[in-house]
């Protein structure tokens, strides 16, 4: 206690001094007037301008110290701030052994880590990438089918016009409203559109080819060292010959000998514009001025081509001897008047002793005359001497000539065998081949098959000349080409267009379609295979490359299938387009009426736009089949047809409307009486619970309206079967009104629409009448006799309560009269109704 109080003491003393001291003014003590914040605020600036003038110093120092060893500041700090700095492998993966093996492996692992990862994030990205095409698609179909069920079912609807006066662009805006096309298939679908107007005006000589092969120009794919434009207007070139000399029979050899005479036109062509090409690159080498003469330009193309063998013939006396190779590039280039006047030149006393007195020129004229042939003897005589040129391998080695001498004897006297021989006998001397080129090849060959077709009539068949020379047929040239597989002729299916060609030069159409369809190395080009075929058949190339004769099935592949599996992808886009290939499926097919009924339901099945395809106004209107199947009569049939399958299938709302458009309202009548019969008793249901815009109450409505269209179009039609239908839609209407009524509560209404039912009696003298009456009703009115009776059973019931007792016996009457109906026709009448009569019966007791 008492350290308690001295403490207390010394405190108090403490807190006195201090207040003396907080009175009292000390002038040698600084006065202080801020506060802790103030303070700390002051000695932060104070320490700050202490820092800088420190930092300028040291500034200043380093500065100095640089310029001491030859360094500038300024350019040293630039430099510093431009560096980046990049991490090292090491940064990344950090090696935790000091093995070799391990750090790879370590990398390795770490690699796979990162792939794993990416590949994933690309999965998904994909995969929701497709479910948004996905969703968008089935979006587009849905609201196609919603726009198609939202319009109007009316006798007067007339298809969506286009507008003609953009063919260019309006022509496929339809098909690439629900999907996105690449501009060259829309321009092929444009083509096919352009090529049924024709065919509908009549105009039956439209070019199909030419104008694929425009459109394809105007959009192909440039990457490619082989374009499918130069398919297109290679089979145009084969087409042309035929063409040009209106060949009317095309199961003839003679059109064979077209076709094959155009393929070696352009082949003939082609190296023309190769050779003149040739000249302008190497101006100064082939001293080529502006002389049109063919000869010498075939001559500057020699010089360019064999200069630097030594001096020739036609550059100095004495040079080497050009007229054979003359020759040859003349016929080559299918200039034949060229080709005579080289052959003039030729002073060869072998050839002329081997042809007689002709000579070169002779047996040229003669071939050319002929169409590519020789007579017996001068063929031989000329085989005979390619045989003896063929055994003087040193000439062949050395003189420049003999090579083209021996193709030319071979050309001329259509001896196939010797040129194989001569072929192979420069491979075996190391001597550059004559026919380098696979161009140079086909040309030969074409030579050979397109004298053989003018000396026998056809392509296919065998002939042996007395001359000992096997004649060579179409069948043999595609045996040789058919040795080596697609890949030795598309660069190992880098350019499988190439293939392509070489089959179309040969005629082997049906083989070149395959191919495009359904080779792997093709894939991008599916459509054209398509579109090719439609062209294909229409020039009927289809059936060349069998002697016998072909169909439409080219070996596995079907070309119906192909052009309707094709039309399928445009179903729930544009049914239009998808018309048009279904429709140019059923010609390949036949095109007879059971076929176009086929593609039509299968169409209008999966599509369901009636509107678009069959159009209104019957089969006289403007829907879109009117432009495939003009005539009015064929479309009534294909109509009835169709809507008769449809029918039997069970594809009733098909079979309405292809009756309607065919004219025949009264079976689509008897169908939609049939269909508002069934779906009466549940369409009540719902819309007494006020679900009428769905399920069978919609349906109801919408039969409805199609049976008014219907009973418009037979309007006051004569034969018993149209009233009998008619009669009946009025009297389902009626009924149907009752039953809501009756079912809403609305008895006075429904009453009357009672009365209107003459069939069924409210008084016992009609009972008889009525049940004689009611057997001969429409069996779809029939089957709703017992609803009939169970509303009325209850409208009598609902009228009881609080009538009068002259009431109740007139309502007793009319019960009795229904009771007494229902016994008659006991067999259409369910134990449900007699149970709610009974109730009723029971209730006025």
């Amino acid at each position: 206690m008492t350290t308690t109080g001295l403490d207390s003491k010394d405190w108090q003393s403490l807190l006195n001094q201090t207040n003396d001291l907080v009175t009292s003014d000390y002038h040698q003590f600084p006065r202080v007037d801020r506060n802790i914040q103030q303070l700390q605020s002051y000695a932060g600036a104070l320490r700050a301008k202490t820092n800088k003038f420190r930092t300028h110093n040291n500034q200043v120092a380093a500065t100095r110290l640089l310029a001491q060893q030859g360094f500038d500041a300024t350019r040293l700090n630039q430099e510093v701030s431009t560096l980046e700095i990049q991490p090292t492998i090491e940064d990344v993966f950090h090696a935790d052994t000091s093995s070799v093996e391990e750090y790879l492996k370590q990398i390795e692992e770490a690699t796979i880590l990162v792939a794993i990862q990416e590949a994933q994030q690309e999965t998904v990205a994909s995969f929701e990438h497709f479910m948004e095409d996905c969703l968008a698609r089935d979006w587009a179909a849905s609201k196609k089918q919603l726009f198609g069920f939202l319009a109007p079912h009316s006798g007067v609807y007339t298809a969506p016009q286009r507008n003609s006066s953009t063919a260019g662009a309006a022509g496929f805006e339809s098909a690439s409203s629900g999907m996105r096309l690449p501009p060259k298939e829309q321009a092929y679908i444009n083509v096919i559109q352009k090529a049924n107007k024709a065919a509908a005006g009549g105009n039956l000589a439209f070019d199909l080819v030419s104008e694929f092969a425009s459109a394809c120009k105007a959009h192909e794919d440039k990457s490619h060292e082989t374009a499918m434009s130069g398919c297109w207007s290679l089979l145009g070139d084969v087409l042309a010959e035929a063409r040009t000399k209106a060949v009317q029979s095309k199961a003839t050899g003679k059109f064979t000998e077209a076709l094959l005479s155009g393929a070696r036109k352009s082949l003939e062509r082609g190296h023309a514009q190769h050779m003149r090409n040739m000249l302008l690159r190497h101006k100064l080498q082939a001293e080529r001025g502006a002389d049109p003469d063919q000869l010498r330009e075939v001559q500057a193309f020699i010089q360019v081509k064999y200069g630097s063998k030594g001096p020739l013939d036609f550059q100095q006396p004495g040079g080497q001897d050009t007229s054979w190779i003359q020759v040859y590039f003349s016929m080559r280039n299918g200039w034949h008047d060229c080709a005579r006047r080289a052959a003039e030149r030729v002073a060869d006393l072998s050839l002329s002793r081997a042809g007689g007195e002709l000579g070169l020129k002779g047996l040229l004229d003669e071939w050319l005359r002929n169409g590519g042939k020789l007579s017996d003897r001068s063929s031989g005589l000329l085989a005979r001497e390619c045989e003896r040129m063929l055994r003087d391998k040193a000439a062949l080695k050395a003189q420049l000539r003999s090579p083209y001498m021996a193709l030319v004897c071979a050309l001329l006297s259509g001896d196939n065998r010797s040129v194989d021989a001569l072929m192979a006998t420069l491979a075996s001397l190391s001597v550059p081949s004559v026919l380098s080129t696979i161009e140079d090849f086909m040309w030969c060959k074409l030579t050979f098959v397109g004298g053989s077709v003018s000396q026998v009539g056809t392509a296919f068949s065998t002939h042996s000349s007395l001359s000992g020379v096997s004649s060579y047929q179409l069948a043999d040239l595609h045996a040789d080409l058919n040795r080596w597989p697609a890949t030795y002729y598309s660069k190992q299916g880098k350019e499988p267009l190439l293939y392509i060609m070489i089959l179309l030069l040969s005629l082997q159409f049906q083989e070149a379609l395959r191919f495009l369809w359904k080779d792997e190395t093709t894939k991008m080009y599916r459509v054209d295979a398509v579109h090719m075929a439609i062209a294909m058949h229409q020039e009927e190339l289809l059936g060349l490359s069998t002697a016998t004769g072909g169909d439409a099935v080219m070996g596995s592949v079907d070309l119906g299938g192909m052009i309707q599996s094709y039309g399928q992808k445009f179903v729930h886009v544009d049914s239009g387009v998808a018309l048009q290939y279904y429709m140019l499926a059923s010609v390949v097919r036949g095109n007879s009426i059971a076929v176009k009924g086929q593609m039509l339901r299968e169409l209008l099945t999966e599509s369901r736009d009636f509107g678009t395809l069959l159009g209104g106004g019957g089969a006289a209107g403007s829907g879109t089949l009117a432009a495939y199947v003009p005539s009015v009569e064929e479309r009534k049939q294909l109509f009835e047809a169709v809507a008769y399958e449809c029918q039997v299938a069970g594809q009733v709302e098909e079979a309405v409307e292809l009756y309607m458009a065919a004219d025949r309202p009264r079976q689509a009548l008897s169908i939609l009486n049939q269909q508002l019969s069934s779906a009466m008793e549940r369409g009540v249901e719902e819309a007494v619970s006020g679900m009428e815009t769905s399920g069978a109450a919609e349906m109801v409505k919408r039969v409805m309206a199609r049976g008014r269209d219907a009973c418009t179009k037979l309007g006051g039609a004569g034969d018993a079967g149209s009233r009998r239908e008619v009669e009946a839609f009025v009297q389902l209407n009626a009924i149907w009104e009752m039953l809501v009524s009756t079912r809403k509560g609305r008895h006075d209404l429904a009453l009357q629409k009672l009365h209107e039912l003459s069939f069924v009696p409210l008084e016992r003298t009609r009972v008889e009448s009525c049940a004689r009456a009611a057997q001969l009703l429409h069996p779809a009115v029939q089957d709703r006799l017992q609803d009939i009776l169970g509303a009325a059973a209850e409208m009598i019931g609902a009228q009881r309560p609080g009538s009068s007792r002259d009431k109740l016996c007139a309502l007793r009457l009319e019960l009795d009269a229904l009771c007494l109906f229902a016994n008659n026709i006991s067999n259409r009448i369910s134990q449900a109704v007699y149970q709610k009569l009974s109730e009723v019966v029971a209730a006025f007791s």
